[in-house]
């Protein structure tokens, strides 16, 4: 097979989040229209180390418990030479050491204990810990850009794939809750102390949540088992607009859409559902909406959800959580209901999925929008044989 032809398939999922661990837990929670939020926050619950991992943080318990679950379903053990590993997060292990910087900021820790624990802060740790323990990927990389984090890593390790660079790629997203992270974005005024309410005319924030969700990513003329979908596009655009603020118009998440459908050689006409990025603060919900409603112009305006009412904005994990969601929709034929919905924003002009309900999807398109004007769209599609 040729890389002009490769397709890349999605045949492993693994879920750690504030609804549970594994995906099977995951996907029936959202479906049900349960929300993992408790007071504001999507904390995960872990009735201590799984994997007797306690000294390397939580953020590598969550990655390896997903990871775990995503190799086995794909029917692998380890990660070999000929593949490649690929990280999202925007913390990494925070929570290793981020209580010893508030202390010496407070005076009451010394320089010399906050330099071991600081050792941690490089997000690059976190990604060579994890590969040592999933074999021996001989390409990895690490992706910090905000919440269009794993997103972006997928269409990476789906460009890799693509270009012959690997044959297999493990794809994960992990984040984990600190006060710092906390604080930060509540000096923003960008956080709701009940579950986000994405397109909701009452919607007043956003929820911070941790967790993690791997995929595993296999050219086509390798797979040895039956695909669960296709990435067969993907779009990423920088505008730029603001430091944290998402452009009024949207115009850096319509561009993502349209780069992402026209590289899987669809029309707009083409897309099932659109899973949103959809976090429920008032910028984001509008300037997403409007970029949605601009691209779907002229066409059928499929049904869209948000699952931030649910699970929670996972910062840089956000897009391999949801991309699991997506993954499963298709599995399914399932469209899942948009949480917390009650009155939907008269100024976004889209059909908001109120119920999970079977539909008929061949291709879901996945949006992404990060701090900085950092936006990111894939579209999954049904594998070959469910499309012939």
């Amino acid at each position: 097979m040729s890389l002009a032809t490769r397709s890349v398939c999605v045949t492993g999922l693994g879920v750690v989040s504030c609804l549970g661990i594994g995906v099977n837990r995951f996907w029936d929670r959202v479906e049900r229209g349960e929300s993992g939020i408790v007071e504001g926050l999507g904390a995960v619950q872990l009735d201590g180390p799984q994997l007797g991992s306690e000294t390397e943080g939580r953020a590598f318990e969550f990655s390896m418990l997903a990871a775990k679950e995503a190799l086995t379903q794909a029917g692998l053990s380890r990660l070999d030479p000929d593949d490649g590993f690929i990280l999202a997060t925007t913390t990494g292990q925070i929570d290793i050491w981020a209580t010893e910087f508030v202390e010496f900021l407070r005076q009451k820790s010394s320089q010399e204990d906050l330099e071991v624990v600081f050792r941690h802060q490089s997000l690059g740790a976190l990604l060579d810990t994890i590969a040592s323990h999933i074999g021996q990927p001989s390409k990895t990389a690490l992706i910090s850009s905000a919440c269009s984090a794993a997103t972006q890593a997928l269409a990476l390790g789906s460009m890799w794939i693509r270009q012959g660079k690997v044959k297999r790629c493990l794809v994960g997203g992990v984040e984990v809750l600190s006060s710092l992270t906390v604080e930060g974005f509540k000096s923003l005024q960008l956080l709701s102390s009940e579950p986000a309410r994405p397109f909701d005319s009452s919607r007043k924030g956003i929820n911070l949540s941790e967790g993690a969700g791997f995929l595993v990513l296999e050219a086509s003329d390798v797979v040895k088992q039956k695909s669960l979908a296709i990435i067969s596009g993907s779009g990423l655009t920088t505008d730029a607009f603001h430091m944290t603020g998402p452009h009024p118009e949207g115009e850096g998440c319509f561009q993502a859409m349209a780069q992402a459908v026209r590289s899987s050689h669809l029309s707009p006409n083409e897309i099932s559902w659109v899973h949103a990025h959809g976090t429920g603060s008032d910028l984001n919900d509008l300037s997403e909406g409007r970029a949605i409603a601009r691209f779907f112009d002229g066409a059928t305006l499929p049904p869209v959800t948000s699952t931030k009412y649910n699970h929670g904005h996972a910062l840089g994990a956000s897009g391999t959580l949801e991309a699991v969601l997506c993954v499963e929709a298709l599995r399914r034929q399932t469209v899942l209901k948009s949480g917390g919905l009650e009155h939907q924003d008269p100024r976004i002009p889209l059909v908001v999925a109120r119920e999970s309900a079977p539909r008929a999807i061949r291709h879901i398109l996945k949006n992404t929008l990060g701090f900085g004007g950092i936006n990111a769209a894939l579209v999954f599609s049904q594998p070959a044989e469910a499309l012939s």
